[in-house]
């Protein structure tokens, strides 16, 4: 670990170990929002449960948000290896094709697509 990762982690860490010992105090969780009195669900529970569950209820919709709206970056990135992946195969294809016919002395030309490079030339453009 790197020192300023230690500056970082020990303080949150010792804070944490403060919260936890100030907040023991056990308090009534309950989901009923109808009756105070007598809720037809509740627990009781150390207070550092409450605040330590809203946290990490928090984190999870926080990262399931971010997570759901990085979507459409995802399926570009997808798209575009996709697209990458076709080019390369129509790449090689054509430079397999070129060797063939160089091999033949067939002498054929190879048409490039606009705005790729040329693989291999022809035997007519070696002349």
């Amino acid at each position: 670990m790197t020192l300023k990762t230690w500056f970082i982690l020990v303080p949150c860490a010792l804070l944490g170990v403060v919260l936890t010992l100030a907040n023991m105090v056990p308090v009534q969780f309950s989901l009923d929002p109808f009756s105070a009195t007598r809720p037809a669900l509740a627990v009781t529970v150390p207070l550092i449960v409450v605040i330590m569950g809203a946290f990490l209820a928090g984190l999870l919709a926080g990262g399931l948000g971010a997570w759901v709206g990085q979507g459409g970056h995802r399926k570009g990135e997808r798209a575009a290896k996709r697209e990458l992946k076709r080019v390369k195969q129509q790449q090689s294809d054509a430079a397999l094709e070129n060797a063939q016919a160089g091999a033949s002395g067939a002498g054929t030309a190879l048409a490039i697509a606009p705005g790729t490079a040329p693989v291999a030339a022809s035997s007519a453009a070696r002349r």
